[in-house]
């Protein structure tokens, strides 16, 4: 194994053992620097106006104070690569479709039927720079009505590699 490293390192500049070129402009994930993470819920069954932004009123963690429960905004504190996820649980009256939003371009959507209770969940990692705003919304001209007896509908990021 040890003489594969080296071939490795020599015909492929690659110094970690894993990753040939591995001098990257990539920071080691425990980087220095303050770390940055945010999960919030809605706490209760919640109506959204048609094109409005979900703002998730109880914040569970929100390391680095980037995420604003009164807007429902979280802004990027640091360039680097982010996990952001968004998870919902609309009301069996309606359906719900959401969009997951950078600097107002949609990134992603996550849907929910009308008739049951189906849950649905999106996962993303982004590379975001400092300043930039993610925020969940109403895709829909209609009012969404979430079901909420248990902290369903939920919107989280964190920083994985710092830039």
């Amino acid at each position: 194994m040890l003489a594969l490293l080296l071939i490795s390192a020599m015909l492929f500049g690659c110094t970690d053992g894993w990753h040939a070129g591995s001098r990257s402009r990539f920071i080691d994930p425990i980087y220095p620097g303050p770390p940055v993470a945010f999960t919030a819920v809605l706490s209760r069954n919640t109506h959204v106006s048609g094109h409005a932004v979900v703002k998730y009123d109880s914040v569970l963690t929100n390391v680095g104070r980037a995420y604003s429960p009164s807007t429902g905004i979280f802004t990027v504190p640091h360039k680097g690569i982010y996990t952001i996820s968004c998870s919902l649980l609309g009301d069996a009256s309606n359906s719900v479709l959401l969009e997951i939003k950078k600097n107002g371009r949609k990134m992603a959507k996550v849907y929910s039927a009308s008739g049951t209770h189906p849950h649905s969940a999106q996962i993303l990692q982004l590379l975001l720079n400092e300043g930039d705003e993610i925020w969940i919304q109403n895709s829909s001209e209609q009012t969404a009505k979430f079901h909420d007896h248990g902290s369903y509908n939920t919107f989280s990021a964190a920083l994985i590699a710092r830039l």
